[in-house]
């Protein structure tokens, strides 16, 4: 009773472990930050949804190196 009740369950459960089993990773490797891969068109080239929206977050966040500050700041 015991060892039907072992294959039974190795039956049923193996199939649901092994359909997750992907011989090759989704994500695709993220490409350097800098002017020429944050353009638009570079970044619309990545297939990976989540690569594309972590490497357009970090383009956005990057510094041209550029003061952004104001010419006269505020003094509270």
């Amino acid at each position: 009773m015991k060892t039907k009740a072992l294959i039974l369950i190795l039956v049923t459960v193996m199939p649901a472990f092994l359909a997750g089993c992907d011989p090759e990773p989704a994500e695709q490797a993220m490409p350097e930050v800098n002017d020429e891969n944050c353009q638009l068109e570079k970044i619309m080239q990545i297939a990976d949804r989540t690569t594309r929206e972590q490497f357009s977050g970090l383009c956005s966040r990057r510094s041209t190196g550029a003061e952004t500050l104001p010419a006269n700041p505020k003094k509270w």
